[in-house]
């Protein structure tokens, strides 16, 4: 090699490091690490894939039937005890424009104080 020539590839290499300590990254340096990470990436069969999606999804059905059966018997749980805490009063009345009869529900709250036995009375 000529002295002008190992003084160009020392030059390159020093102004190389010395961009790199700043930050500056070539395309080649690109290249080489995309290709890096290309060999690196793991293989994922397809048929792996859609087991694992079918499975997933399984289970999310499976988790939300069971939320739902769940709600479902929290609700019928508060309306059972909203019947025995509560009077139903149906009230019916005849419509004189039109023949037809209204009806009319309402709920009412149960007196839920115990009556005392006539033994115990003062």
């Amino acid at each position: 090699m000529t002295n002008d020539q190992l003084a160009d590839q020392q030059h390159s290499s020093y102004g190389s490091s010395f961009a790199r300590m700043f930050g500056y990254v070539t395309p080649e340096d690109r290249n080489r690490w995309e290709q890096q990470r290309e060999q690196n990436r793991p293989r994922v069969n397809a048929a792996k894939l859609a087991m694992k999606a079918s499975v997933a999804s399984t289970l999310e059905f499976g988790e939300r039937t069971v939320h739902a059966r769940l709600d479902a018997a929290h609700r019928v749980a508060a309306q059972r005890e909203f019947d025995t805490a509560h009077n139903k009063a149906v009230r019916k009345r005849r419509d004189p424009g039109s023949q037809s009869i209204i009806e009319t529900v309402d709920y009412e709250p149960k007196d839920q104080r115990s009556t005392l036995d006539p033994d115990l009375e003062l």
